[in-house]
């Protein structure tokens, strides 16, 4: 099972009146979003079944690679924002007879999701990265790194 962890885009700070979960994508994230979704489609083999947080900025960068891969399955998992490493391993575990899952979420915890699956340490994906994981038994949550890749890489 391949398993690809998406740090949401690059989010706006310009309008302080909305909250965390409303936060739109910044000029950079709506630039960034796209290109790293086409990257996406360009480079992989098995077409995804993507889950998104249902955050704004999170969802908003869902829908780029949604539309690269259209029709395509996009599931908004509520328990995303503000998840923690049990959420993202409930969630794969539920879906283990899948080939491909794209999680769309935040950091801190995206970023701690690819340490333990990889049981590596200092893993910190920077916005719009993308990290796949090739996970050797589902079942057990552990993997073999395939690549890591940030907008600066691939724009």
């Amino acid at each position: 099972m391949l398993l690809t962890l998406v740090r949401h885009a690059k989010s706006s700070w310009s309008d302080l009146s909305l909250n965390d979960f409303d936060r739109p994508l910044n000029e950079r994230g709506k630039r960034d979003a796209p290109k790293m979704a086409q990257w996406f489609f360009e480079n992989i083999y098995e077409t995804p079944v993507l889950f998104t947080s249902p955050a704004n900025r999170a969802l908003a960068t869902a829908k780029y690679f949604e539309k690269e891969f259209s029709p395509i399955e996009l599931n908004i998992v509520d328990n995303l924002y503000h998840a923690n490493l049990q959420d993202y391993e409930s969630l794969i575990l539920e879906n283990n007879h899948l080939k491909h899952i794209v999680i769309f979420g935040h950091n801190p915890t995206i970023s701690y999701v690819a340490e333990e699956m990889l049981k590596l340490k200092s893993i910190y994906l920077k916005t719009c990265s993308i990290c796949q994981i090739d996970l050797i038994d589902p079942d057990v949550l552990s993997g073999e790194l395939n690549f890591i890749k940030s907008p600066k890489e691939v724009i």
